[in-house]
């Protein structure tokens, strides 16, 4: 149900997107010596970029520094997997100090045909939990899309442009390893650290999800991919927006450890694709430039109903 909401905010990016589908402007932006260039995104740039994004995501295990990464998500994995039942147990009593309720409590508002189209949080667990849902990114990426319509801001759009992809090759990620690993949830797990059915029966999959889709955790692989796309588009705010972020995903750890929803173990490699598929959305998106391309105004040979002659090619400046 989850995933048919996602869908639902990338239909209504979509209709957007084609709002400025035609415009050709390419904007600048500088940071600390380092030259971006933005332009607009257009109508299937989320959804073109799919199978290169996944090209390019297995490329990285071809790069030293990305297999040391992938080797220690394996080792911690393997760790946590050992101590799972003891870190949830400890997790529930801490929210039970704290008065956090371990039930969700999230609520259906609104409904199409009987089906429930947006549950939204009622206490303050289902709140933490709501950190992860589709619909906030979802709402974070209308944002940005909304401010670069009206400020005319590529940096903005682009940024709107890149979550919808992130959204896209995430969430499908996640699905198929789901899918694959088939590992119970804690609140319905049958042994200690939940039981794993490698490539379950599909059917019943689908009639029981929460028997077999803990692993990876969907909700903290898509807030990794927002936090990144966002960080790496906007870096001049990272000092708060790095902080607060962080805490949030680990609100959001702890809340789902609490209410039964998912092992500790279930979260190195929902970070891992989380950042690389976000990472890899954001370069995507802009470029780095010359000192060549940053010059203000260049002439540039234009050609037009039989017509020859030199055009002024310029880029706009982002402070």
């Amino acid at each position: 149900m989850r995933c048919f909401k996602v869908n639902i905010l990338l239909i209504i990016l979509t209709i957007c997107i084609t709002l400025f589908a035609g415009f050709e402007d390419r904007q600048i932006f500088e940071y600390k010596g380092t030259v971006y260039e933005y332009s607009r995104p257009r109508l299937p740039d989320p959804f073109k970029r799919i199978v290169p994004d996944y090209l390019e995501y297995a490329g990285l295990f071809t790069q030293k520094n990305s297999l040391i990464t992938y080797s220690l998500v394996a080792v911690s994995t393997a760790v946590l997997i050992i101590y799972d039942q003891e870190l949830i147990d400890e997790a529930k009593d801490l929210g039970r100090d704290l008065n956090i309720n371990s039930k969700d409590m999230t609520q259906s508002f609104i409904t199409i045909g009987g089906i429930p189209v947006f549950r939204g949080p009622t206490d303050l667990g289902s709140s933490l939990y709501f950190l992860g849902d589709g619909w906030l990114h979802g709402s974070i990426m209308t944002g940005f899309l909304t401010y670069g319509l009206i400020k005319d801001d590529n940096r903005a759009l682009q940024t709107a442009s890149q979550l919808a992809e992130g959204l896209i090759t995430t969430g499908i990620a996640t699905q198929v390893l789901k899918h694959i690993t088939g590992r119970q949830s804690p609140y319905r797990s049958t042994e200690e650290g939940g039981k794993w059915d490698f490539f379950p029966d599909q059917i019943d999959y689908h009639e029981h999800v929460s028997s077999y889709d803990a692993f990876p955790s969907g909700h903290l692989a898509t807030a990794m991919m927002t936090f990144t796309v966002i960080t790496e588009n906007y870096p001049e705010y990272n000092r708060w927006v790095k902080p607060v972020g962080w805490t949030l995903m680990g609100l959001l750890s702890f809340q789902m450890m609490n209410n039964g929803v998912h092992w500790a173990s279930d979260y190195p490699l929902a970070l891992a694709i989380g950042y690389g598929f976000g990472r890899i959305a954001a370069d995507n998106g802009r470029r780095v430039v010359s000192d060549h391309d940053k010059t203000a105004v260049r002439f540039v040979p234009y050609y037009k109903n039989d017509a020859i002659g030199l055009g002024i090619k310029y880029n706009l400046s982002i402070k």
